[in-house]
């Protein structure tokens, strides 16, 4: 797609906005809609599948006249990206996986908020969770206005479908690192925020995040939280950031339980070793009086009556 150019159109900023996918035919015609009814005049949209084998080509073929895409083997979703930005024409960039959506006006909205903000790399909004038919289950309550030191610290409270950026520094940071899987995206922001000038929030919700099992958020686990731990050790901290270091805690006394039920005790060992450690960083920030007062809910909690 290559919106009207008009003359209040080429004034604009051409947007250049990629979708990486894989059969994701159940998903991605709602994603596509969602960029086509979009009121910005200069959209180019690339649709980048890794060679699907349902119907997601069937539903490329009927918008071959306002999606450019091609359909070939990659090496995942960094790689389809990188690709897809390898071609982008657009002063801007974005990127919409195949079973998110945004929501009617998101682009005029991010290209305004580049515009009063010159001197930032990337802006991002607001975003809401949906589930697979669409339904809206609630805001994405982790996003907040932009803090560098929270940001590498605390947590990642940038949603990447919400999120709109400037070609010229994304290619100078390097562009995604198509070697992480879990947190490309979560990269990226700090090393373009940090080396480029910060990032600009805008209250507006612009996206919808669909949240069902299969999704690598929600499938990751541990090899997931392990990629975050390895990636944030390249800006300066030396351990998860406090909100993946209590998903960490949950994951590794759930892996705990698994690997003792089955009788692999030294594997369980390190489990309880990793999970008390991230447990004791968090007891410590949080302080001694915490600690206490979960102690004791917990050694006085009833258990259950065994049946």
């Amino acid at each position: 797609m290559s919106g009207r150019r008009d003359a209040v159109g080429n004034d604009l900023p051409l947007v250049t906005i990629v979708t990486p996918s894989y059969n994701q035919g159940e998903y991605i015609e709602a994603t596509i809609r969602s960029v086509l009814e979009q009121d910005y005049p200069r959209i180019e949209y690339l649709v980048m599948d890794g060679g699907s084998s349902d119907d997601t080509l069937e539903i490329l073929g009927r918008q071959s006249d306002r999606v450019r895409w091609t359909s070939e083997p990659d090496n995942g979703q960094g790689d389809a990206i990188r690709k897809g930005f390898g071609l982008a024409k657009g002063e801007i960039l974005a990127w919409l996986n195949s079973d998110d959506v945004y929501l009617p006006g998101s682009v005029s909205l991010a290209v305004a908020a580049l515009q009063r903000s010159p001197s930032v790399p990337l802006v991002y909004g607001n975003a809401e969770f949906i589930d697979r038919a669409g339904a809206v289950l609630g805001p994405c309550e982790q996003i907040e206005p932009f803090d560098l030191c929270r940001l590498i610290n605390d947590l990642d409270f940038i949603v990447q479908p919400a999120t709109f950026f400037r070609n010229e520094p994304y290619s100078a940071v390097g562009g995604l690192d198509s070697g992480l899987t879990y947190c490309l995206d979560y990269d990226l922001w700090i090393r373009m925020a940090s080396q480029r000038g910060g990032a600009a929030f805008i209250p507006d919700v612009l996206a919808q995040v669909r949240i069902y099992p299969q999704t690598k958020t929600a499938s990751g686990g541990m090899v997931r939280l392990n990629e975050v731990e390895q990636m944030i050790r390249r800006h300066g901290r030396k351990t998860l950031p406090t909100e993946f270091e209590r998903e960490a805690v949950g994951e590794l006394r759930r892996h705990a339980q698994s690997e003792i039920s089955r009788g692999h005790l030294k594997n369980a060992a390190v489990a309880v070793w990793r999970c008390g450690r991230y447990a004791l960083r968090l007891a410590h920030r949080r302080g001694l009086r915490w600690v206490i007062r979960t102690a004791v809910r917990r050694l006085t909690r009833r258990r259950r009556p065994s049946p």
